[in-house]
């Protein structure tokens, strides 16, 4: 009896609070942008494999689904932007070989740049040839993810590119934002749902955040930027922040569950106006909850903690912890972890024992990166250092895996995890919290952790397995 009370507990607490065991879908790897995963991220540098003979000239963040590594490699960056065949394929890698499973050229119209992967969601990669500052569009493509093949070609473009990143709702389909609109497409059609016009302070960067049906994303205001909700289901704008003063940004927000956004503006302009903002939606508006001086990094994305921090660079260059609530300083790296190039553009996942991964990437440079693994105190337990790393990663997807995609190389770090496939925590017991994440995950969901047969579908099957292994 107590067991199968601790089961109903369980379910009630899944049905009410959702564990999310995700990979990484989209740049800022998940809805809201913010580098959280469910996943238990590697122990050590070691590297399972790596790809040696896909380099490029600017590599792109790469998305994860259901064992599976979706790509860019750019090996052409000329202008006028007029490329050979394949100067930017969009590559499909097995996560657990490192193998090529397929590949794609993306169809090239004059005026267009390199391609773009938007992300990948529930089977479909969406790709396209949008951005370079939002001065070219593309259609949008949608991808079998096992296969390749085109499902559909939207028939309106899209200006979003590789540094602004999408966001998926709940049935799939993909939010776009970029320079001067947003645009929401049906995943099973590539129909518009809705459209509508915004303003970024720059013609890159203008990425969107989701919460439920809250879209976030930072727009001019006079004097400064300022954050707007809108209605994902509508498309409809709501209301707007305060202003945050400055003369422009490069960088999209991210937010944190409990209705928190947070916003680096940051231009280099001088302590009074670069700083890391936190707000709270109230459902009418925002309120600041506090702003904090921070290091001037364009590009950059940063992520919240699953123990109530968020991350940002001190204006010194040293990795930060912060509550998310106070701004209080939490932990700040022993030195700094600037890039030796003199820019640097924070990529930051963080994994579900409160481990954080930073590549102080340089933009879209080709020089040297490096990837540190921090403990929760921020404390690094390993590092490497990465060619040409960029926005290249890290990526974490639900089986631990980290992909970092340099100029040179993609390698794949990756720790065997130290418990049973049913401890999907990975806590040392197969519990009421392993429950509540395998009910959360139900039903189709290839390369999810709760799969435990491994047959793409969280179901029946699954849950026996888990029951058997329950409080070992």
């Amino acid at each position: 009896m107590p067991i199968l009370r601790t089961i109903f507990s369980a379910i009630t607490v899944a049905l009410l609070c959702p564990i999310a065991l995700a990979d990484w879908p989209n740049l800022g790897g998940g809805p809201m942008a913010n580098g959280s995963s469910g996943a238990i991220g590697p122990s050590s540098a070691e590297v399972t494999w790596a790809r040696s003979n896909m380099g490029c000239l600017i590599s792109w963040a790469p998305s994860i689904e259901g064992h599976r590594a979706f790509m860019v490699r750019q090996t052409y960056a000329q202008a006028p932007y007029d490329p050979p065949a394949g100067e930017a394929r969009v590559h499909c890698l097995d996560l657990t070989t490192g193998a090529t499973l397929w590949t794609f050229d993306c169809p090239f119209e004059s005026g267009q740049w390199t391609t773009v992967v938007y992300g990948a969601k529930d089977g479909r990669v969406f790709v396209g040839r949008g951005g370079n500052g939002s001065a070219s569009a593309g259609r949008v493509h949608c991808l079998d993810a096992q296969t390749g093949t085109v499902l559909w070609v939207s028939a309106d473009m899209v200006r979003t590119g590789a540094y602004d990143g999408i966001v998926f709702v709940d049935d799939g389909d993909p939010i776009f934002a970029s320079h001067l609109e947003m645009r929401r497409i049906d995943a099973q059609t590539g129909a518009t749902v809705w459209a509508t016009s915004r303003s970024c302070s720059v013609s890159g960067n203008c990425g969107p955040a989701r919460d439920g049906d809250a879209i976030y994303v930072d727009e001019v205001a006079g004097g400064g930027q300022r954050i707007s909700r809108f209605s994902a289901t509508t498309g409809q704008r709501l209301y707007s922040s305060q202003t945050m003063p400055g003369f422009l940004n490069q960088n999209s927000p991210f937010c944190a569950p409990g209705g928190l956004v947070f916003y680096l503006r940051t231009s280099n302009e001088g302590p009074s106006f670069d700083k890391l903002y936190a707000f709270k939606d109230t459902g009418s508006g925002f309120q600041l909850l506090w702003s904090a001086q921070a290091y001037t990094e364009p590009f950059a994305r940063h992520a919240v903690t699953p123990d109530g921090g968020v991350t940002m660079l001190s204006p010194e260059g040293r990795l930060q912890i912060r509550d998310q609530l106070t701004g209080a300083v939490r932990a700040e790296s022993a030195g700094t972890v600037l890039s030796p190039t003199g820019f640097t553009s924070s990529m930051v996942a963080v994994d579900a024992l409160g481990r954080l991964y930073h590549n102080n990437s340089n933009g879209a440079g080709g020089g040297p990166a490096d990837l540190r693994a921090f403990t929760p105190t921020l404390e690094v337990f390993w590092s490497a250092s990465i060619t040409g790393l960029s926005q290249g990663g890290p990526a974490l997807s639900a089986d631990g895996s980290l992909i970092a995609a340099g100029t040179v190389d993609v390698q794949r770090f990756w720790t065997p995890p130290p418990c049973s496939a049913a401890d999907l925590n990975c806590d040392g017991v197969v519990d009421g919290a392993d429950l509540g994440a395998m009910l959360s995950a139900w039903g189709p969901c290839a390369g999810c952790a709760a799969d435990l047969n491994d047959d793409a579908r969280v179901d029946g099957a699954d849950l026996g397995q888990l029951l058997t292994a329950f409080g070992t």
